[in-house]
């Protein structure tokens, strides 16, 4: 078994000094780079949003540019949200491209002696050219929204010795196998006080578990390299085995839908998304005005409007992907009605409704988003901080 683990890391090495030189290589080869410092002003998590909207969208210039912003903003950080774009939404589009950025975020004196900032443009123009694949992303969102997964893992932690057999059970369902394969590469999870440790890493029963079940070298060096990204690399392993299950595999492109968008403030709408504070300001402006949706929200049973909106928005708006190889549609599903089963909306045809007039709202959404931004420059001018 040694020497089998042995021969799995000289892998692992080559393919990172590969993967690495790859990148090395598309570095792209412009002088204005800096020409986009006027993104810059804004804080890095509007910056953040409008990258990871960008990139899913193949909108690469403004990708660029909002990457230029957040890398001068907060470089490191710039780095590890790139790792989560990566995993969470090309996936299994473009693992060679999801690869490279496990293989180069880390290596910060490597990045730095060749050029940080042009190592990062050039890893978020490959991910934005990228077919996307949020198959893993799913996944994750389905056990953190059921009851059901998370009283399976209570049974599981009871029993460390199942861990390994359920990761590897064929038999039986993804979701628990994903679970199980968590704990055993560590888990924490957050509570209303802090974090929670449920289990500590095992790496090489996590090896084991990636020899066994993967064939691709490159998906099992994603795995293997892709840690703290909340448990994204352990899904894509999974997804790795629906994808080759799958008996169709259809190219999907929501092309002009993901390029036909307004802007606001240097970036494009869906940056101002529930997870930056101009987009909280902006839902909830957009739910005081709009007395239809707030109407069909009651009607529809949801326990918190304001949330099931921000979920509502991310399904319509912020997670459209511009070319998707849609080979699990049915996790995909199962996994936005768990996550509006949350917020006690439960019926499939009150969620469809609910998507088509938010759909034919999003003009309303984007002057909430206008006054919400115009609001934080007034009072960001006013404490000094926005010149």
């Amino acid at each position: 078994m040694a020497h089998h683990h042995l021969s799995i890391d000289t892998e692992i090495c080559s393919l990172d000094t590969k993967l690495v030189r790859g990148l090395i290589h598309s570095i792209p080869q412009r002088n204005d780079l800096l020409k986009v410092r006027k993104l810059a002003c804004m804080d890095r998590w509007i910056l953040a949003s409008a990258l990871q909207k960008c990139i899913r969208r193949g909108l690469c210039d403004e990708a660029t540019n909002s990457a230029v912003a957040l890398h001068m903003t907060d470089a490191e950080y710039a780095w590890r949200r790139l790792r989560v774009i990566a995993l969470e939404d090309i996936g299994l589009g473009a693992v060679n491209a999801v690869g490279a950025v496990m293989a180069i975020s880390g290596k910060r004196k490597v990045r730095r002696a060749i050029g940080d900032l042009q190592l990062f443009v050039a890893s978020v123009h490959s991910l934005a050219v990228a077919v996307k694949d949020r198959t893993a992303c799913d996944l994750i969102c389905w056990i953190d929204s059921t009851p059901e997964a998370v009283s399976f893992r209570t049974n599981l932690l009871s029993v460390p010795s199942s861990w390994e057999p359920v990761a590897l059970d064929g038999g039986a369902p993804m979701w628990r196998r994903v679970m199980a394969l968590q704990l055993l590469a560590g888990l924490t999870v957050r509570t209303r006080s802090g974090y929670r440790t449920l289990s500590r890493s095992e790496p090489d029963a996590v090896r084991r578990v990636v020899e066994e079940l993967v064939s691709d070298p490159l998906v099992a060096f994603t795995v293997l390299r892709g840690k703290g990204v909340e448990s994204l690399n352990i899904a894509l392993l999974f997804a790795y085995l629906l994808r080759e299950a799958a008996d169709l595999r259809p190219m999907v492109s929501h092309e002009a839908w993901a390029r036909n968008l307004s802007r606001i403030g240097g970036v494009i709408a869906p940056s101002f998304c529930m997870y930056t504070r101009v987009g909280l300001r902006a839902l909830r402006m957009f739910l005081h005005r709009d007395a239809e949706l707030r109407c069909m929200l009651n009607q529809a049973g949801a326990t918190d409007a304001f949330k099931a909106l921000g979920l509502l928005v991310f399904q319509v708006e912020s997670g459209v992907l511009d070319r998707v190889e849609d080979y699990a549609p049915k996790v995909r599903i199962d996994a936005e009605h768990a996550e509006l089963a949350q917020v006690g909306v439960t019926d499939a045809a009150a969620c469809a409704a609910l998507r088509m007039t938010l759909k034919e709202h999003l003009p309303m959404l984007n002057k909430a988003r206008q006054a919400a931004w115009k609001a934080h420059v007034t009072e960001m001018r006013l404490s000094g901080e926005f010149t």
